[in-house]
């Protein structure tokens, strides 16, 4: 029987496993940094999004207080060359009441010309943070992207030995153990421990299947959980 050897191929499969999840274990440190990025990004979409709005609002304001400046003056020239009292007096109140109008938009705009400032301020500091981290972002990545590589380069050698090692067994006997590998969540070959117990169950052996195990004629496995069995030599 090859079960030695197939003992061998096991441990080299167990190794690529190993890898496997070693590959897809990416550092804290990464992920907290690609989470910060997408935070920070989120942060300055909306902020940004709020500079529009206020934007908008401070032109519109800005638009209107043109307007009433130039009514104001028209207003103040038309009282000026008004022909009587009368009509001079109408042109002076519709001054007045843009003037009053004016102090108005003017005591509005303020704030929200506050708040642009204050806004842009806020918005220039995110982009300095999201500037500063995306170097540390980016050696972060090409440090994984080496770790993932190194750990690419070990499984295609581990895989390289393991086909070789393969060659060796019989294709049926390697199906099988493939078989029960996958069924059995990486361990498809269990040694047999102690006294008569299966290594990859725990459970003691009947002595008529250790026996069968021991003379290595055929593939014997566990009654409890179907790995096959051997003995290590």
């Amino acid at each position: 029987m090859m079960l030695t050897q197939l003992a061998e191929v096991q441990a080299f499969d167990l190794k690529l496993d190993s890898l496997r999840e070693e590959r897809g274990q990416v550092p804290p440190e990464l992920t907290a940094t690609e989470a910060k990025k997408r935070d920070l990004e989120a942060r300055i979409a909306l902020k940004e999004q709020a500079q529009d709005e206020l934007r908008k609002r401070v032109n519109a304001n800005e638009l209107e207080l043109k307007a009433l400046q130039e009514r104001r003056r028209s207003a103040a020239d038309s009282a000026v060359r008004a022909s009587t009292t009368k009509e001079a007096s109408q042109y002076q109140n519709q001054e007045l009441q843009f003037a009053t109008r004016l102090t108005e938009l003017e005591e509005d705009t303020l704030p929200l010309l506050e708040s642009q400032t204050a806004l842009d301020a806020e918005v220039a500091g995110l982009h300095a943070e999201l500037a500063a981290l995306v170097p540390e972002l980016e050696a972060l990545v090409q440090a994984e992207a080496d770790r993932v590589a190194e750990v690419d380069a070990r499984s295609v050698s581990l895989a390289q030995e393991r086909t070789a090692l393969a060659h060796g067994i019989t294709p049926a006997l390697l199906q099988q153990y493939e078989q029960v590998r996958k069924a059995k969540r990486g361990l498809g070959l269990a040694e047999v421990v102690g006294n008569g117990t299966c290594g990859g169950c725990n459970v003691r052996l009947p002595i008529h299947v250790v026996q069968k195990v021991k003379r290595a004629d055929n593939v014997t496995r566990c009654p409890s959980c179907g790995r096959i069995l051997y003995y290590k030599s």
